[in-house]
């Protein structure tokens, strides 16, 4: 008997069990949806007991009537929408599977609910940036690659169209085109995803420079997901694109778009473009980029300062160099420059 109120006790003092009797509490209140809804999403259940809960709050809303929703239903809507796209870190490692395309079809199958009930006449129910954004994250997070990629930029491109129509609550904004782009960035699974990529960043480039959207402004991030997809290719012109979208970022800098000035990060990712590439002036270029890095820094911009991957990236194309040409000098250029 005392080994089982024991047990029971244990029981009692578990995480999981204290949150399991948190949100049962908040139900015996006869608390709100919407207190019960943000209880759920710092509750820290596990990832399958999450979903249950998510799908009965979802379909709650889901399967009722366009034009029958409540005020509260209305405002519950874009939270369970930015909780279906936050994925749980124990469904991360298997995001590739069903359960990622699941959460993001969820997420938009909220949006359309939502755009339903404005068209049958609840002027409540309002779709804004914030939800498009959340439906976008979601097809990103979900491992669904190419397809995911297609559908984001259907979504992102829909999303301006709307904007340019004159809806103003969806207008497209910074992380909105950020979420376009990284969606080709991971779509490994099509050799065209860094050109797509680059697409959408000279469109976004477009709108912003042809007044067309003013939250549009190309910034650094944007950059470096295109950098990283052409580094990450092993394309023949993956060097040359990477070099071209540095100078892009200059160029702008120089006209006074700060947001997208380049940073150590950007030029790492291109020096790694030129080392993967295994072309014979590999070891040259990278060279010359980290000199004009350290330049530069010397001059007061420390936004560009090598840091340890830059480092390492120069010692790495010289190694190549020294293996593949009996190069004697190799060993003294790696001394130079790490004195």
């Amino acid at each position: 008997m005392t080994a089982r109120i024991s047990s029971q006790k244990q029981g009692l003092r578990s995480p999981l069990r204290r949150r399991h009797l948190s949100l049962l509490a908040v139900l015996a209140m006869g608390s709100s949806r919407r207190v019960l809804i943000q209880a759920y999403i710092n509750s820290g259940l596990p990832a399958h007991t999450q979903r249950a809960w998510l799908q009965k709050l979802t379909d709650d809303i889901c399967l009722s009537e366009p034009g029958n929703l409540s005020p509260e239903e209305i405002h519950n809507a874009p939270m369970l929408m930015s909780a279906w796209a936050k994925t749980p870190k124990k469904e991360e490692s298997s995001s590739s599977g069903k359960k990622g395309k699941e959460r993001a079809v969820a997420v938009e199958g909220l949006l359309k609910r939502m755009i339903d009930e404005r068209r049958a006449g609840n002027t409540n129910a309002i779709v804004r940036t914030e939800d498009y954004n959340a439906v976008m994250k979601s097809w990103v997070n979900s491992g669904e690659m190419n397809a995911a990629a297609e559908r984001v930029e259907q979504i992102l491109r829909n999303m301006q169209d709307k904007f340019v129509e004159g809806d103003e609550h969806v207008q497209p904004n910074a992380e909105s085109f950020e979420l376009a782009i990284e969606a080709w960035t991971i779509a490994s699974d099509v050799d065209y995803a860094p050109a797509r990529a680059h697409k959408i960043l000279e469109w976004t480039n477009h709108l912003y420079t042809s007044s067309e959207n003013d939250k549009a402004a190309p910034n650094t991030n944007c950059f470096h997901l295109v950098l990283r997809a052409w580094a990450s290719s092993g394309k023949l012109e993956a060097p040359i694109m990477s070099e071209h979208l540095i100078m892009w970022m200059q160029h702008l800098q120089q006209q006074g778009l700060e947001s997208a000035k380049p940073n150590t990060m950007c030029f790492n990712t291109v020096m790694a473009a030129w080392l993967k590439s295994g072309d014979i002036t590999a070891e040259k270029r990278i060279r010359q980029i980290f000199e004009f890095m350290e330049l530069s820094s010397r001059k007061g911009n420390t936004d560009i300062k090598p840091d340890s991957s830059s480092y390492n990236t120069v010692i790495s194309s010289i190694s190549p160099a020294v293996k593949k040409l009996y190069d004697s000098g190799g060993a003294r250029r790696a001394d130079k420059i790490l004195a």
